[in-house]
């Protein structure tokens, strides 16, 4: 965590050395956030142990999208050819989703799958340090850019949360997943400014793998989000 304090550290400072202009933004975002590679699912099963009321997902990787949100703080420096050289330093939960179709619940006395309907969404803090470079069209009515980079995501935990109904009874997870400690994605995104009001949108792919060092079955899992944002202008 120190080298990454450091790195963030250098990384303003040449931002400050080299930009013709600066500009101090707040921003809030929300986002379509999921897995994918070849262990991702749509749909899993649920092991549950009736004496002990405690269970989980067999596999809590989805690759359908939940809902994620987040905040941060941006300084962009802008060169007189239009440059854009910025960093963002925000927090967020980013949120995957994998439905639940069937229940495996055993006990001292019973052992039986039964149907059920649900689902399991896998929860996940980051702070997340993204520098980029991008180009800035400006006009008198708008600033349209386009920057690239790449997220650097320090995770701080995972939670497995799932819940699922059958004929007879409820059943609910609650487990600790956390299984990396930082998530590389190289990112994309385009932004639109009308003076101290903007939007943005943007796509990342990640190049960790969540099953690193897993044994047994299928062991790739890459993280993958759409993010919408707006942005407050503070200073210019």
């Amino acid at each position: 965590m120190n080298n990454y304090i450091i790195t963030t550290l250098l990384i303003v400072l040449s931002l400050k050395a080299y930009g013709q202009s600066t500009e101090y933004k707040i921003q809030i975002n929300t986002g379509l956030f999921k897995f994918s590679g070849e262990s991702a699912e749509k749909t899993e099963s649920i092991n549950y142990n009736l004496d002990k009321e405690d269970g989980y997902t067999n596999n809590p990787y989805g690759r359908k999208y939940g809902i994620s949100y987040g905040v941060s703080a941006n300084m962009t420096n802008i060169t007189k050819s239009n440059i854009r050289l910025g960093i963002d330093l925000g927090y967020e939960i980013l949120r995957s989703r994998i439905d639940i179709n069937t229940v495996w619940q055993h006990s001292s006395i019973i052992n039986e799958t039964v149907s059920a309907k649900g689902k399991t969404n896998l929860n996940s803090s980051f702070l997340n340090l993204f520098p980029s470079i991008g180009y800035l069209f400006s006009n008198s009515f708008y600033h349209l850019y386009f920057d690239g980079g790449i997220d650097f995501g320090y995770c701080l935990n995972t939670e497995e949360k799932g819940y699922a109904k059958s004929e007879s009874r409820e059943y609910e997870t609650n487990r600790v997943r956390k299984t990396i400690n930082l998530d590389i994605r190289p990112r994309i995104q385009m932004g639109i400014q009308n003076n101290k009001i903007g939007a943005y949108v943007g796509y990342s792919k990640g190049l960790i793998n969540y099953k690193s060092g897993f044994t047994g079955g299928k062991n790739e899992i890459y993280s993958e989000m759409i993010r919408f944002g707006l942005t407050y202008k503070l200073k210019k």
